[in-house]
C-alpha cells in the first residue's frame, strides 16, 4: 500500500508550483496592465490648472516680461520707466491708442509697438501669451480710469503719425550723396531736419516719393532739410537712379557703415525721424503716411 501511494505526492506538490506561479504570472500581468491604464489617463486626461494657479502665472509673467518697465501693478513706474522715451504705459490711464480690448493687447505683445521700448515678445508660448493677455486687461480694467488731455504738440505729432520723442538725444549718422559728398546729422544744426528711410522694394515708399519732392519745393526758403536714406543699396548712384525717374531733384543718401537702422530703430519701411534745430528728436513714425506731415513740419519751423 505504501508502495502504491509514494508517487502522489510529488505530483500533488508540483500541481500546486504551478498553480501558485500562475497566479503570479497572472497578478503581475494585471497589475501591469491597471498601471498602464492609469499611467494613460493621467497624461491624456491632465487635471486642469485651478483658476488661482493661472491667476498667478499670469502675474508671474508679467513681472518677468514687462514690469520693469510698466511696474509691479502696470502703473508706468517702472525701475526704467524714467529713461524711456516715450514712457511706459500706466494702463489705467486714457485714451489708449487703440481700443481697451484683449485683442489689442495681444496684438501689442506679440507684434511690439515700433518707435518704443515696448517689444515684440514672440518666444512665448501661446499658452502663456494667453495668460498674460488676461493679467494685463485685468490691470487696465479694475481701477478707476485716468483721463490724460494731450497737450496741443502731443495731438499734432499723434495726428501726423508721429510717436512724441521730444527731447531724446540721436546717435552720429554719417551719409554719402550721388556725388560721394559726406554729411553729418551733426552739421545740420539750427534746421529742422526729417531723416526719411526708405527701399527699393517698398511700395509705399516709392509712392509718398512726389510727396516729399512737393514739401522740400514748398520749404526750400526755410531752415528744412530731408534726408532720404536708402535702407537696400549701398551705392548712392543706384539709388539717385530710382529716385530721379519719380522724383527729379529729390536726393538720395547710403550709409556707408550699414549701423544707421539699428541706431535709429528701422524696423518698418519707411521710418521717419524728425529733429529739431539743437539736434534732438520730436518724434518718429513707421509705415505710410497716415496724417499731414507738412502741417506738423511747419509749426516746429514757426517755433523756432
Amino acid at each position: 500500500m505504501s508502495d502504491v501511494s509514494q508517487p502522489a505526492r510529488p505530483r500533488s506538490r508540483v500541481a500546486f508550483f504551478v498553480v501558485g506561479v500562475v497566479g503570479v504570472v497572472a497578478l503581475a500581468v494585471g497589475g501591469g496592465w491597471a498601471a498602464g491604464r492609469l499611467l494613460k489617463a493621467s497624461k491624456s486626461e491632465p487635471s486642469p490648472p485651478t483658476p488661482v494657479a493661472t491667476s498667478k502665472r499670469g502675474e508671474l509673467l508679467f513681472q518677468m516680461n514687462c514690469g520693469t518697465c510698466h511696474g509691479p501693478d502696470g502703473r508706468g513706474d517702472g525701475l526704467t520707466s524714467a529713461t524711456l522715451k516715450p514712457p511706459p504705459r500706466d494702463f489705467s490711464a486714457r485714451p489708449w491708442r487703440y481700443e481697451v480690448s484683449k485683442e489689442s493687447i495681444r496684438r501689442v505683445i506679440t507684434q511690439g509697438i515700433p518707435g518704443t521700448a515696448m517689444p515684440a515678445l514672440r518666444m512665448l508660448p501661446p499658452a502663456d501669451v494667453d495668460l498674460l493677455v488676461e493679467h494685463v486687461y485685468t490691470l487696465a480694467t479694475s481701477r478707476p480710469t485716468i483721463t490724460y488731455v494731450p497737450t496741443p504738440e502731443e495731438m499734432l505729432l499723434r495726428e501726423a503719425g508721429f510717436i512724441d520723442r521730444r527731447g531724446l538725444d540721436l546717435p552720429a549718422l554719417k551719409l554719402t550723396d550721388v556725388q560721394a559728398k559726406e554729411i553729418e546729422l551733426s552739421s545740420l544744426k539750427g534746421q529742422l531736419v526729417l531723416l526719411h528711410f526708405w527701399g527699393t522694394a517698398c511700395e509705399h515708399c516709392l509712392k509718398e516719393m512726389p510727396a516729399w519732392k512737393k514739401l522740400e519745393t514748398d520749404l526750400a526758403d526755410r531752415p528744412f532739410t530731408v534726408l532720404h536714406i536708402c535702407t537696400d543699396l549701398d551705392d548712392a548712384k543706384e539709388a539717385q537712379e530710382i529716385l530721379d525717374p519719380l522724383a527729379p531733384g529729390v536726393k538720395a543718401y547710403v550709409d556707408a557703415s550699414g549701423l544707421s537702422m539699428a541706431r535709429f530703430e528701422v524696423q518698418v519701411l519707411p521710418t521717419v525721424w524728425m529733429i529739431d534745430a539743437n539736434g534732438k528728436a520730436i518724434g518718429i513714425s513707421h509705415g505710410a503716411s497716415s496724417g499731414d506731415r507738412r502741417k506738423v513740419v511747419e509749426h516746429w519751423l514757426n517755433e523756432r
